[in-house]
């Protein structure tokens, strides 16, 4: 067999392992990608840079210059929706420096897995044909939202989305991020990302609690779907030990317009939060086991109007989760 001599072959093999990995790292950074971390690089950059002065504008600049300066389309926007900016930041810095100091090294671990978040936007894509594009974003927020959604963008604040039972909480005055990062760990980082990832393909506003309920709680069933394997969040959990109970006090405040028994309430309950994420996902998860057509099914949950009520009702009776409305 006559040998190879092209340009490749000549070159030793560590140093197309070394090709091999920058146009990997090319890839998911350049523009094809789905994924973006450089944010939160940017942010340690201007983070060690604070921590070098004491005065107060001289920090805020450091942080404007270094991180705000030089943020993605995903955190601007981010920026403008939390509320947040580079004074803010710089306050958060000085007030919590057992929090940054715990976090750090959580928030490095994302890059590594952009291959497997990527890879399951592409198993998202094959559940789901009708899949539109969309971009993630990994930043820091100052502390003000794990996570959230607009059109095309989710946007993940980093800082809390990698928290764990043994991140420093002790700075904070209640136990909102004690209770959410107790049953958390920093790899279940792609559940977070990949329901963030559904929420961008929803497009309606909910108006009653059980709208709000299906909207978040489909994102839950679908990225189940999407990791073959049951989701192990802390209301999930609770959920799943209490159903009888909550399925119950659920339906005399579905079609209320008041979220806070059951939605974004970990700072005020005496029990459990965001339960109304288990009741909605248990009610698509309900929907999707009866329906004949699966791929349908999925599709229906998608993009059922959550905002239209006699829409989630038709949804919830079709799903057979209450044997009678």
């Amino acid at each position: 067999m006559k040998r190879k001599t092209g340009f490749l072959h000549n070159i030793p093999v560590y140093c197309l392992v070394i090709i091999g990995m920058l146009t990997c790292s090319a890839r998911v950074q350049g523009q094809d990608s789905r994924v973006f971390t450089s944010d939160v690089d940017h942010f340690w950059t201007a983070f060690d840079s604070v921590k070098t002065v004491n005065d107060t504008t001289r920090q805020i600049a450091f942080m404007q210059a270094l991180y705000i300066d030089k943020a993605t389309e995903g955190l601007r926007l981010f920026m403008k929706l939390r509320r947040f900016d580079a004074a803010r930041l710089v306050t958060a810095i000085n007030k919590y420096p057992k929090f940054w100091a715990s976090i750090r090294e959580n928030t490095l671990k994302i890059k590594p897995k952009i291959p497997a978040i990527e890879a399951h936007i592409r198993e998202f894509k094959a559940l789901y044909p009708d899949l539109r594009p969309a971009k993630l974003y990994f930043t820091i927020t100052a502390v003000r939202a794990a996570g959230t959604v607009q059109d095309s963008l989710a946007l993940i604040g980093t800082e809390i989305a990698t928290g764990n039972k043994n991140t420093d909480v002790s700075e904070f005055p209640d136990k909102r991020l004690a209770n959410f990062f107790q049953t958390q760990s920093t790899d279940n980082i792609i559940p977070v990302v990949v329901h963030e990832y559904v929420h961008t393909q929803q497009r309606s506003e909910a108006k009653i609690l059980l709208g709000q309920a299906l909207n978040e709680g489909a994102c839950d069933f679908i990225t189940e779907l999407i990791l073959k394997e049951p989701l192990m969040n802390s209301y999930l959990q609770y959920g799943r030990k209490n159903e009888k109970e909550l399925k119950e006090a659920f339906k005399k405040e579905m079609l209320g317009e008041d979220f806070s028994n059951w939605l974004y309430n970990g700072s005020t309950t005496k029990t459990m939060g965001d339960l109304g994420y288990f009741m909605g996902y248990t009610i698509c998860k309900s929907y999707y086991q009866q329906a004949k057509n699966k791929s349908q099914a999925i599709k229906d949950i998608i993009t059922l109007n959550y905002g239209d009520q006699a829409a989630v009702v038709a949804f919830l009776e079709k799903s057979g989760y209450y044997d009678r409305m």
